[in-house]
């Protein structure tokens, strides 16, 4: 099997080594999402998220754990780390003119500083996402959802209800026009309610406790005393 990636640096030492990727791989790569936006339209999709976060490809080649290029694509500068991200991320909006999301992770969860006294990048972090999410801003991204880690096996990740929405609050202050949203854990209506009045995010998103709770948004009208119609065949359920 053959894995490409920014460099040829495993995830883990159980897991395979890619391939550094050649000018034509990036390529294939940005035909591919174009081509998968071409059927997003086709499908009626009233908006697309880019996962560039949880070790992913484009994740991969932001962070410098995982890029140690020595060409234009990688290694220290964060201008070189981004480009070929940026670079996909502009060919899907120049292709799609409905809302375009980008989901980050915000961290890599490593040990250690972000950036060292000297200067140099030691792992991926909210300072390098506040600089990857303003350029993505510029290329007209709408939002911007601020989840973190899955490139780096060593991860030590404080897991608690709403423990990524400090990032979302980073970059909601840094970049107050464009829209953040928070996500991770995120379960209990009164307390998400409170990440966005508090400002630290503009939309809360939720995977897992919808799987477990998929009238969720219902239950947190109720507790919210907010009045919300559910769908004609729940309705005598809400009454």
């Amino acid at each position: 099997m053959l894995v490409l990636g920014p460099s040829d640096v495993p995830f883990a030492s159980t897991y395979p080594s890619p391939k550094a990727m050649s000018e034509k791989d990036m390529e294939k790569v940005v035909d591919a999402f174009v081509s998968a936006i071409e059927r997003c339209k086709k499908a009626g999709f009233d908006f697309i998220e880019i996962h560039a976060a949880h070790g992913y490809l484009l994740h991969s080649f932001v962070s410098p754990l995982s890029n140690v290029r020595d060409d234009q694509y990688g290694g220290q500068p964060l201008e070189n780390r981004m480009r070929f991200p940026l670079r996909v991320i502009e060919a899907c909006r120049q292709a799609w003119d409905k809302p375009l999301w980008v989901r980050i992770s915000a961290s890599d969860w490593a040990e250690g500083l972000e950036q060292d006294a000297s200067g140099a990048w030691k792992q991926w972090g909210i300072e390098q996402s506040k600089v990857f999410s303003s350029e993505m801003q510029k290329l007209g991204v709408d939002l911007v959802d601020a989840s973190s880690g899955g490139n780096w096996s060593k991860q030590n990740i404080p897991l608690k209800h709403g423990y990524q929405v400090h990032f979302a609050e980073a970059l909601k202050q840094a970049l107050p026009s464009l829209t953040i949203s928070a996500v991770g854990l995120i379960t209990d209506p009164l307390e998400a309610n409170s990440y966005i009045e508090s400002g630290k995010a503009d939309v809360i998103s939720l995977a897992r406790e919808l799987l477990r709770a998929p009238h969720w948004a219902l239950i947190a009208a109720q507790k919210l005393g907010v009045t919300v119609k559910a769908a004609n065949q729940y309705e005598r359920a809400w009454h």
